[in-house]
Formats: C-alpha cells, structure tokens, sequence
C-alpha cells in the first residue's frame, strides 16, 4: 500500500511545517514578544578638563600636550564604556570636536548634544551624548540680578547667566523628557560666588518649571557646585545657598517639591562625587575630603519608574576624573 503511506508522510510533514512556523511567527509578532520594559540609565559626570591639551597653559589641570589630552579621553571612554549609559552629561568639556571623538571611541552609537556656552574664562562647556532620538535642544540666555529675592545673604549686587549649561528634549520609551545639563560656579563658601551661583539656579529652576508647566517630565543633572540640605553627604556639608531648594521646589506656587534628589536613595556614607586634595599630599584621606556637589534631580512623574541609583567610586580618586559620577537608571514599561 505505498500511496496511501506516501499521502501520509506528506500530511505529517505539512502539520509539521505549519507547527514550525507558528512557533518562530511573523517578524513583527516576534519583534512584539521580544518587547520589553525600555530601560533609560542617565549618567551625570564631571569630566575634568576633556580638552584637546593644546593652549592649556593657563590652566595647570588641564592636559598640557595632545599626548596627555588623548590618554584622558581614552580613560574617559574606557570607563563609560564599562557603565554602557543611554544618556551621559559632561561637565568641563572643551567643545564639541571633543564630544565628536568621545563618541567615535564609544563607536559612535550616541547622538552628540552641544549648544555653545558663553564661559570665556576657563573655556569650559557642558555637552551630552545620547542613545534615544533628541527632538530639540537649546540653552536659556535669561540673566537676573542677585543677590536674588529668596536668597538670606547680602553681597555683591550684579546680573548673573548661566554659562556653562543646555537644555534637550529626548523620547524615551514613549515618553519625552527634558534634561537640563548644567555646570554652576565653583566654590559653596565664597560669598561672591555663592550669590551668583543662586541667581543661576534660579534661571535653571524657571527653566524647567517651564518644562513640568509643558506636561514634559524633567531631569536636571550635572556639577551644581553645591550642597544638599536634605540629601547631605558623607562628610555632613550644609549649604550656604538656597540652591538645592531651587532646584526641587521649581514651582513654590505648588505644595511640596516638583523635583527629587535621587541620591536619596543612598546611604549618608556612599554620598559623595568630588575629591579635594586639601592638604596637597596627593592622597585620598577620605570623608574630610570627600564631599558631593554633583547631582541628578528628576520630576516626581519619573520616581516610580527609578529602579537604580549609585555613585560609582569604582576608580581611585583623581584617575579618570577627580569626580565620580552619579548614575540613575529608569525603567519604563513596554508599550
């Protein structure tokens, strides 16, 4: 009976093939299943003078030769590398011919964030480098007096800018978001820095009040060169300023702060990002010199999807950067 038989394996190979090919299913569907929640991990980092080492001369902790500048990019590119970040915001960079060489050695997946800044002193900007599709991005030219109304000090009187900063709306996983990159003016006890480093803040704060009013979510990120209040860190610095309440109470006409510290999160002792060689002996002493003044702040609609937060201290103090950078991840659900 050979036909019958022949019938038979030809029916069994057939329901075999059709199980096979609901199995692996249509691209899309396969692409649907594979879907999962849309990880964000944001990175806020001082990356001490990623300048190109020519012309430095000036400035004793910049690279002095294009053989110095190379090395440090490499560092800094080998350690982002090992974070693997979506987004990353550089302080002290020198242009954006630097963020275009970060981002070949990264193998150029990021889309490069620059908006020329105005510090003509140190030469300095803030830049960014991010996975997910950047819609528009921009910097605020707003300059207000100071000291500003909500600040308890009396000093100097002038106009302040912010110098070194940018603004970038991105979508992230269905969502867009505006991050607002900053680098504010050094030093939290001069009474001359300190009050123009509050009218900063606050032309920061009205940014991105104007952002949460826009229905976007917000994060601000980067070296604020200042201490938090609520947040304090290893060794216990208080501010001076009312810049940390500027930067989370964004709409005070509102109860409660629209902006959070991440770092929060964190142990007291495992709160720091900057090292100050005090006492010049080129040794990390610790606590005492240990202090955090970089921060990552995000509106109240992204918490709940904050799954990480860490200060990585994974490299020895003044090697890649005399920073450490804060990471924050998110994690949003598939559409």
């Amino acid at each position: 009976m050979p036909r019958p038989r022949k019938a038979a394996v030809l029916l069994l190979c057939l329901v075999f093939t059709i199980l096979v090919g609901c199995d692996r299913g249509t691209p899309e569907q396969g692409e649907h299943a594979a879907a999962g929640p849309v990880t964000f991990t944001v990175v806020a980092m001082n990356a001490e003078w990623l300048f190109d080492g020519v012309g430095e001369e000036e400035f004793s902790t910049a690279p002095q030769s294009p053989e110095e500048a190379e090395a440090h990019l490499a560092d800094v590119a080998s350690y982002l590398a090992s974070v693997d970040p979506d987004f990353v915001s550089l302080a002290e960079i020198e242009d954006r011919s630097m963020l275009d060489r970060l981002n070949e050695k990264l193998g150029g997946g990021y889309r490069p964030i620059f908006v020329q800044g105005t510090d003509d002193q140190t030469g300095q900007d803030v830049a960014a480098l991010s996975r997910y599709p950047v819609a528009e991005t921009g910097r605020s030219d707003a300059r207000v007096r100071y000291p500003i109304p909500e600040s308890s000090l009396r000093g100097p009187m002038g106009t302040e800018a912010v110098y070194k900063h940018y603004w970038a709306t991105a979508d992230v996983g269905g969502r867009t978001i505006a991050l607002i990159g900053l680098h504010l003016l050094a030093y939290p006890d001069e009474l001359e820095r300190v009050v123009r480093r509050e009218a900063q803040a606050s032309i920061i704060r009205d940014l991105a009040k104007g952002f949460l009013d826009a229905g976007y979510d917000v994060i601000v990120l980067g070296d604020v060169n200042d201490f938090d209040a609520d947040v304090c860190d290893a060794a216990g610095n208080e501010p001076r300023t009312c810049v940390d309440r500027l930067l989370k109470d964004v709409d005070p006409d509102r109860e409660g702060d629209e902006l959070v510290n991440v770092c929060d999160r964190l142990e007291q002792c495992e709160r720091y990002t900057y090292w100050y060689d005090r006492n010049r002996n080129g040794i990390d002493d610790g606590d005492e010199e240990h202090s955090q003044i970089d921060h990552i702040y995000a509106s109240r609609g992204l918490i709940p999807y904050l799954t990480d937060v860490r200060i990585d201290h994974s490299y020895a103090a003044g090697t890649v950067s005399d920073h450490w950078p804060v990471i924050a991840v998110f994690e949003f659900p598939a559409d």
